[in-house]
């Protein structure tokens, strides 16, 4: 009985994170829709199909957190308290108000950055996703300790690819307030990575092995 409530529980916590993905989802693909309705013969220019190319990944990515959030593991150990939990929404969805920024005129060498950043930044969250499988987590939990792949030297690929793609929004606009929200993104960012290091720490005997020989965001630097 106590195993169906904690499945229950687990499966009902899914559903905010599953929905609020699906939600970025569709609006994604409606921009999509859009980009291409305004390019309907796909004439030669670069910027447009690195723009198509940039949104299908970030298509690719959010699909497959969904997935991965619908069929995630049980976890195993869990952070008590609320601290953890706000710095992980918190980290989670603060980048997300960027786009409700004002946007500057068309600059075609910083949208071309952009559009490289973004697409960078989604296919390393991909790649990363793909090694987690179905031990992704939002919250500070431990699921199962993944050391294969990517996190065999980055602790946090995850949030290495978010970053890096999210630069490629603010170089899209490019603005005080735009910076701002990323360095707050980047400070929750952080306070994810400590917390989540903390309860893996507590889960698996091993991890304090695996966190010597790894590097937590960049190899030989951080």
């Amino acid at each position: 009985m106590l195993w169906n409530r904690a499945s229950i529980h687990d499966a009902v916590m899914r559903l905010p994170i599953v929905c609020f993905t699906a939600f970025w989802l569709l609006r994604e693909f409606r921009g999509l829709q859009n980009l291409v309705g305004a390019h309907p013969y796909f004439e030669w220019n670069p910027r447009f199909q690195l723009g198509v190319i940039a949104r299908v990944t970030l298509l690719l990515l959010l699909l497959c957190f969904a997935l991965l959030h619908l069929a995630r593991r049980q976890p195993i150990q869990k952070l008590p308290g609320w601290r953890p939990r706000i710095d992980a929404l918190l980290g989670l969805t603060t980048a997300y108000f960027a786009l409700l920024l004002p946007r500057p005129p068309a600059a075609p060498i910083w949208d071309g950055l952009s559009i490289l950043f973004m697409l960078g930044g989604n296919l390393f969250c991909i790649f990363a996703a793909l090694d987690l499988g179905r031990s992704l987590s939002i919250m500070p939990e431990a699921r199962r300790l993944v050391t294969r792949g990517i996190y065999s030297a980055i602790r946090h690929p995850l949030y290495l690819g978010e970053t890096i793609a999210f630069f490629g929004v603010f170089l899209q606009i490019r603005s005080w307030p735009a910076f701002a929200i990323m360095a707050v993104q980047l400070f929750f960012q952080i306070r994810r990575m400590i917390w989540e290091e903390t309860v893996l720490g507590k889960a698996f005997a091993e991890y304090g092995e695996y966190r010597k020989r790894s590097w937590r965001l960049i190899p030989g630097f951080y």
